[in-house]
């Protein structure tokens, strides 16, 4: 297993990511202690990815896509994410 960035740079707000592998391997998340932090990914029409946290995260996991597509939606004052791809 590798887990391989998906990005080069923190997203924040709403986009796309793609993931060739079909599997989302970890999301990093930036919060700033105050203000929630919401992090949405869906792939395919399925909600894959949901968190809401005032401190930082990281959640390490396979989760199985239908589509290469991702669509992010990170919000919130000071909050970001950072994507991760797993290759075996």
């Amino acid at each position: 297993m590798v887990l391989k960035p998906a990005s080069d740079v923190a997203l924040n707000g709403v986009g796309t990511v793609r993931i060739r592998s079909k599997v989302l391997g970890g999301v990093l998340i930036s919060a700033d202690g105050t203000n929630d932090a919401t992090v949405r990914l869906t792939a395919g029409g399925d909600v894959v990815f949901y968190l809401v946290t005032k401190t930082p995260a990281f959640i390490c996991a396979p989760i199985l896509l239908k589509s290469e597509t991702l669509n992010i939606s990170c919000t919130g004052t000071g909050a970001s994410c950072f994507i991760y791809e797993w290759e075996s």
